[in-house]
């Protein structure tokens, strides 16, 4: 071992050297590979985002292109042929026809009118129902059943003898329907649900009739779901024998047919889109095919929540839990235990190898992601963008990442340290991270997501309607300043390996436990 009274320039050298040897491990150790696609994650999204915007923008102009002036011009309500009249052939057109069953209006409110033409004689009238409703419930409801002959004047089934099914209630009984009024609600109805639901007028003697007005459930104001669906009228002159005179399917269901047509047209950098209803213009959407600005918030947005939150998270449990238990594992910590080295300097050594791989990986990451994200974009919104502080934003971002690196480093190596499984400290710690923005505000302190979000040059989008205890959880109330937040996340990382620096000074090495 080498003596406490050496100077620190030599264990500076020793800690240098065991991260040399120490960093091979780490970059390319097979258990890391995955820790790359975490990183690379958000690059390949954007790459690929701004790869089919250039694509699309190469295919659209190909068809030609619009004059801008007149892509704003368009208006709602204008025609299909006015809109191509004033700007010629669009890049591309999308034609469609959907169709839907709808119900058909044969009457007023829920009214029914049925002529018979020739007039047949009948004293008895009867309305047999065989679908009572249009929303599957077994009940019939009739409002008013009126009968008229020729003439077409008079209500000759109005006050007169009515039978039926047994009704629903004995103040809905069938003489209700013949009482010439719609107006008492569900008591001024004949209701049934018992089978066979037919409803019998006697019109006293035998008359010529020509027409019948049955008034359903909606007459009344109930829901038209409630309507009679099918039903069929008969007559008869001897009350024993009925002659069908009358088949309904009550308001039965017609095809609506809407025509959608979409017209694009492209102006070089904005994409148009004028969606057509039956040959007018419905809804018009013009925006530039890459917003620099929308996708700004979007990369704010990953980067704070997935990129913070998941992959450095997730990326530093495998490469810096791993430095020891994956000695353990292999049962070759004991070399480094036999090097003329304090423990310490062991316990710097491999968290600057984790480090060094980490920041390269994951500040590296950052880094690809902003220049996927830059690429695609307008010239002009570049430059104003660098000129507007952009460096700044690339600067903060990446030591965001890097600083996620020390932070969440130095934690999982000292847990590393006293717990071989990783899978419950990183349930514990990634909720507590989670949860910390719901926590008083000295114990957001120990959350190293904490400062992170504090360094971020961009807050993250967050939808106006979000409830209070979401943005909590999703961003601090009360973020630390940028040297706080640094001072701050150095702390936590000092305590932590000074943890880990009493632990590696009492690990003793049995293979056969882990321990």
């Amino acid at each position: 071992m080498v003596r406490p009274d050496r100077p620190f320039p030599t264990r500076a050298r020793q800690t240098w050297t065991i991260a040399r040897i120490e960093l091979r491990r780490v970059f390319f150790a097979r258990h890391s590979f995955w820790v790359y696609g975490l990183a690379l994650l958000p690059a390949v999204i954007f790459f690929g985002h701004g790869l089919e915007a250039k694509i699309r923008g190469e295919r659209l102009a190909q068809r030609g292109l619009a004059v801008p002036a007149l892509l704003d011009s368009v208006r709602e309500g204008e025609t299909l042929d006015e809109v191509k009249e004033r700007l010629g052939a669009p890049a591309r057109e999308r034609w469609s026809v959907r169709s839907r069953r709808v119900r058909r209006a044969t009457g007023s409110a829920g009214t029914t009118t049925h002529a018979i033409d020739p007039a047949v004689e009948a004293r008895f009238v009867r309305l047999n129902i065989t679908n009572p409703s249009y929303s599957g419930e077994p009940r019939a409801r009739i409002y008013e059943f009126e009968v008229y002959g020729p003439q077409g004047r008079e209500n000759l089934a109005f006050g007169r003898p009515a039978t039926g099914s047994i009704p629903c209630s004995p103040a809905e009984g069938p003489e209700k329907a013949v009482n010439g009024s719609v107006a008492g609600g569900e008591q001024d109805r004949w209701c049934s649900y018992d089978w066979p639901l037919y409803l019998q007028v006697d019109l006293g003697t035998t008359r010529p009739v020509a027409r019948f007005v049955v008034k359903h459930a909606s007459a009344g104001g109930e829901s038209d779901e409630s309507d009679t669906r099918e039903f069929n009228i008969q007559v008869s002159t001897d009350g024993k024998v009925f002659t069908t005179v009358e088949t309904s399917s009550g308001a039965a269901f017609v095809e609506e047919r809407t025509e959608y047509r979409e017209l694009i047209y492209f102006d070089g950098r904005r994409q148009a889109r004028y969606l057509f209803v039956d040959g007018r213009v419905d809804n018009r959407s013009v925006r530039p095919l890459l917003d620099f600005e929308e996708d700004r918030a979007i990369f704010a947005g990953i980067f704070q929540f997935f990129y913070l939150r998941l992959a450095v998270f997730f990326g530093c449990l495998g490469l810096f839990m791993y430095l020891f238990s994956g000695e353990m594992s292999n049962r070759t910590l004991h070399y480094w235990f036999l090097v003329p080295a304090r423990r310490e300097v062991l316990l710097a050594g491999k968290y600057a190898a984790g480090l060094i791989a980490a920041s390269v990986i994951f500040g590296g990451g950052a880094l690809l992601a902003l220049a996927a994200l830059v690429w695609p974009q307008d010239p002009v919104a570049i430059q104003a963008y660098w000129n507007a502080g952009g460096l700044r934003h690339v600067f903060w971002y990446t030591t965001a990442a890097v600083l996620g690196c020390v932070g969440y480093g130095s934690v999982f190596l000292a847990v590393g340290l006293y717990i071989r499984n990783p899978i419950v400290p990183a349930a514990v710690l990634l909720a507590w991270e989670g949860a910390a923005g719901i926590l008083p505000h000295v114990l957001q302190k120990a959350s190293i997501l904490y400062y992170l979000q504090s360094l971020c040059p961009v807050p993250a989008p967050i939808e106006d309607d979000v409830p209070t205890l979401i943005r909590l959880l999703i961003a601090p109330a009360a973020p630390a300043s940028r040297p706080g937040a640094i001072l701050g996340l150095l702390l936590l990382t000092a305590f932590a390996l000074w943890i880990a620096a009493k632990a590696v000074r009492r690990m003793q090495i049995s293979y056969g436990s882990e321990s």
